[in-house]
């Protein structure tokens, strides 16, 4: 983790954001933030994906969010939401190709602020896990700091990077794709799934922290921090 990674995961910075954020940003920092040293089997997991029109979050826009609770180191399915999201500009042939949502989907759809104020209540005091998460930290991030004053921080297991940690640890070199999901989850004997919806995606990524965990630790009792990234 480089120096501005570990400044922007830190309490001090928690804070500092916590005295700009507004609205339900605000209600979301009044939540603390899980503690590192939990066992993970004790810690509530929010596995969330975004499909969004590019990966700039300055430039592009959130279409849609899925997301799913971990509990007891169980997936909740009951818990599982599939947001669409309406954006400010027309889809471009590009991002429906790749994820399938087309103008007429969102059209009805809530704005990113509306989106933001039913998930953020969610996200509170809980610790995201997400595959390659500096897509979703950096679109919510932005879109918490347009609308409610402040970035979101939040205590997130990127579950690319302890699969990263894996590799090195055992010494192994890096394949091409070896670090793409449907891969990773091929290799924990998880089963196919459609890839480029949020709420299959994040469901994706939940079954494979799971398989991560267990392969390390069966007990759930590693501390939270050793897998945070």
């Amino acid at each position: 983790m480089g120096l501005r990674q570990k400044i922007i995961d830190s309490d001090f910075y928690r804070q500092m954001v916590q005295r700009r954020a507004t609205g339900p940003l605000r209600a979301y920092y009044d939540i603390p933030a899980a503690d590192p040293d939990t066992p993970v089997r004790d810690v509530e997991f929010v596995a969330l994906d975004l499909e969004t029109t590019g990966l700039d979050p300055k430039q592009d826009e959130i279409v849609s969010i899925g997301l799913v609770i971990i509990r007891r180191l169980e997936v909740d399915f009951s818990s599982c939401q599939h947001l669409l999201v309406r954006p400010k500009k027309e889809l471009s042939e590009s991002s429906v190709i790749v994820h399938r949502i087309f103008d007429t989907d969102v059209e009805q759809a809530p704005d990113i602020e509306i989106a933001l104020a039913h998930i953020l209540p969610i996200l509170a005091g809980r610790v995201l896990v997400a595959h390659h998460a500096p897509i979703e930290l950096g679109f919510l991030g932005h879109a918490c700091k347009r609308y409610f004053g402040a970035s979101l921080q939040m205590p997130t297991v990127d579950t690319l990077v302890l699969a990263l940690r894996d590799l090195h640890r055992q010494g192994q070199p890096m394949k091409s794709g070896a670090l793409k999901l449907e891969t990773l989850r091929h290799t924990h004997n998880l089963p196919p799934y459609r890839i480029h919806n949020a709420l299959s995606d994040a469901i994706a990524a939940s079954g494979l922290f799971l398989a991560q965990i267990a392969k390390r630790d069966p007990k759930g009792e590693l501390e939270l921090r050793r897998v945070l990234r």
